[in-house]
């Protein structure tokens, strides 16, 4: 190997350096906003459910939820979703199935 092709390898490993810095950087950057957006929106469901009825899980309110959700991100949310509001809340089935109308 010549000096010439050591300098364009060189040049070439900062540039790819560099690119994959700023993804790395945009990445982490879009993960935060995620999680920060998130933890936002749970804590105001869990503030609404709170006033309308008790949580599922005793001792877990608002604020719990939401730093579990800016640590956790987008698996923390579907856990949330998966106890508030799904069918494996029995609060959700009975209302469900309650509606009144009779089947023909």
């Amino acid at each position: 190997m010549t000096d010439s092709d050591l300098t364009g390898l060189f040049s070439f490993m900062k540039v790819w350096s560099e690119i994959n810095l700023f993804w790395s950087v945009g990445i982490a950057v879009l993960t935060v906003l995620v999680h920060i957006v998130f933890a936002v929106a749970i804590y105001r469901d869990a503030a609404r459910l709170k006033h309308r009825h008790a949580l599922v899980i005793a001792g877990v309110g608002p604020a719990i939820w939401c730093v579990a959700t800016l640590i956790g991100g987008v698996i923390t949310a579907g856990i949330y979703w998966a106890l508030h509001h799904s069918r494996l809340n029995p609060e959700i089935l009975t209302a469900s199935t309650e509606s009144g109308e009779k089947e023909v």
